[in-house]
C-alpha cells in the first residue's frame, strides 16, 4: 500500500472518504483492495463505514471494489477471529454482496455551480462520516485493551477487621491499619495484584502464578503468588516484620536490590534506615521467635515454657500494654499457659500467682510486676539456671 493515505487507527481514513464519495482513481482503488485483503478484520470497517453511509441517505454505488464471491470469502475468513477475539460480542450479519457493475470511470466533464455544490457536500458527508465512525474504532480498541481496574480501600479503627479482596484473598488487619488494593479482575486478567499496606495485617492470598501478589510499605516490599504471612508495619515502628505460616514469600526493600525467601515457620525484619549514612543491614531469615505474632487475629495466647520476657514482649506487641519487670531472675522464669479472648490485666494477674510475684498497675496504663520468683520450682545450684513456673 503507498503512503498516500496513513494509517493512525486501524484504517485509512482518508481514502475511505474518496471512495464514499466516488471520487477514488483507480491506482487508490488497487490501494484500498490491498488493505482490505491484508486482513479480514478491514473488511468489517469497510462494511460498517459503506452502511452507515448508505442510511445517511448517499445510497449511489461507488466504485466496485470486489466481486460477490471476494466478498464472501473475506467474511468468511474474519467471522472465526471475532469469535475468537470476543465471544460476546453481538452477531454481526454477513453484508449482502453489491451486484457487479462496470467499473466507475472518473468523470472528464466540467461540472455546473449546482453540481459543484452537490459534489462538495458528498465530499463533506463523507469526511465528517468517516471521522465518527474511526474514533468510535479508536475508542473501541482502548476499551477492548483496558479492563476496567477495581481500586478498593479499607481501614480499621480500635478492633480487627477481616476483609474480602476482589480477587478472592482474605486480609485481617489489625487495629489502626489501612489498606490499599489495586487490580484488574477479569476471567483472563493479567498483572500483579498490589497492595499498599500501613500498619499490620494477616493474609490469605488466592493461589495465581500468573499473578503475583505484591504488598508495599513504607520500606519494604512483598511478593507472593499465593501463602499466608503476616505484615507488621506501623508508621509508628523502626521496622518492617513479616512472618509467614505456610507457603514462601519474597521480602525485600523498595529501593536497594537486596532480597530474602521466606519460607513457612521464617521471619525477616527490615529496620528504618532513613538516618543520615546509615546503610541498610543485609536482610535475613529466621526461625520465627514468638508463635503468638498471630494473637491478634487468634484472639488466642498460647505461651509453652516461655521465659516471663518473652511473655511480656508479646502483651506489648499484641496489645500495647508496657511492662516493667523488677529482675533479671524473674525475667528468666518460664512460664506455660494458653489464654482464650485475653485482657492483658487478666494474663498478668495469672503470670504473678505462677511466679509468686506481685502485679501493680504504675498510673499509666503500664504495670510493673516485681517479686522473688516462684517458691514451687526452687532453682538448682548453678544462679544462671531458668525456674519453670507451674503450668496453667
Amino acid at each position: 500500500m503507498t503512503t498516500n493515505y496513513p494509517d493512525p487507527a486501524d484504517a485509512p481514513w482518508t481514502l475511505l472518504a474518496r471512495h464514499l464519495a466516488a471520487e477514488t482513481t483507480a491506482a487508490e482503488r488497487a490501494d484500498l483492495r490491498a488493505w482490505v485483503q491484508a486482513d479480514p478484520a478491514h473488511l468489517q470497517i469497510l462494511t460498517t463505514v459503506t452502511r452507515a453511509w448508505e442510511r445517511a441517505g448517499e445510497a449511489e454505488a461507488g466504485p466496485v471494489l470486489f466481486s460477490p464471491a471476494d466478498v464472501q470469502a473475506a467474511w468468511q475468513r474474519l467471522r472465526p477471529k471475532m469469535a475468537a477475539v470476543r465471544p460476546a460480542a453481538v452477531t454481526v450479519a454477513a453484508p449482502t454482496p453489491p451486484a457487479a457493475t462496470a467499473a466507475h470511470a472518473p468523470a472528464t466533464q466540467p461540472l455546473w455551480p449546482l453540481q459543484r455544490r452537490v459534489a462538495a457536500r458528498r465530499r463533506q458527508l463523507a469526511v465528517g462520516l468517516v471521522l465518527v465512525l474511526g474514533v468510535g474504532f479508536a475508542l473501541a480498541r482502548v476499551f477492548r485493551a483496558k479492563p476496567p481496574t477495581q481500586v478498593q480501600a479499607y481501614a480499621s479503627t480500635t478492633g480487627r477487621r477481616m476483609v474480602r479482596l476482589p480477587d478472592g484473598s482474605t486480609v485481617w488487619l489489625n487495629a489502626h491499619s489501612r489498606l490499599h488494593y489495586t487490580g484488574v479482575e477479569t476471567s483472563d486478567a493479567h498483572g500483579p495484584r498490589a497492595v499498599q499496606l500501613t500498619g499490620e495485617a494477616y493474609f490469605e492470598v488466592q493461589p495465581n502464578p500468573d499473578r503475583p501478589f505484591v504488598v508495599t510499605t513504607t520500606t519494604a516490599r512483598v511478593r507472593v503468588t499465593g501463602t499466608a504471612f503476616n505484615v507488621r508495619a506501623y508508621a509508628a515502628e523502626d521496622s518492617v516484620e513479616v512472618s509467614v505460616t505456610h507457603g514462601q514469600v519474597w521480602l525485600g526493600h523498595v529501593l536497594p536490590a537486596d532480597s530474602v525467601q521466606l519460607t513457612a515457620g521464617t521471619r525477616a525484619a527490615l529496620h528504618a534506615t532513613d538516618a543520615p549514612g546509615r546503610i541498610a543491614a543485609r536482610l535475613r531469615r529466621a526461625p520465627l521467635a514468638d508463635p503468638n505474632f498471630r494473637a491478634w487475629q487468634t484472639d488466642t495466647l498460647r505461651f509453652t515454657d516461655a521465659p516471663v520476657a518473652q511473655v511480656v514482649r508479646t502483651l506489648r506487641a499484641t496489645f500495647g500494654t508496657q511492662v516493667q519487670v523488677g529482675s533479671a531472675a524473674l525475667a528468666r522464669y518460664r512460664f506455660t499457659g494458653t489464654f482464650p479472648h485475653p485482657q492483658p490485666n487478666q494474663v498478668l494477674a495469672v503470670l504473678a500467682a505462677a511466679t509468686a510475684s506481685q502485679m501493680t498497675p504504675d498510673g499509666q496504663g503500664g504495670y510493673q510486676l516485681s517479686g522473688a520468683g516462684c517458691p514451687l520450682a526452687a532453682p538448682k545450684s548453678d544462679s544462671a539456671s531458668p525456674t519453670r513456673a507451674p503450668q496453667l
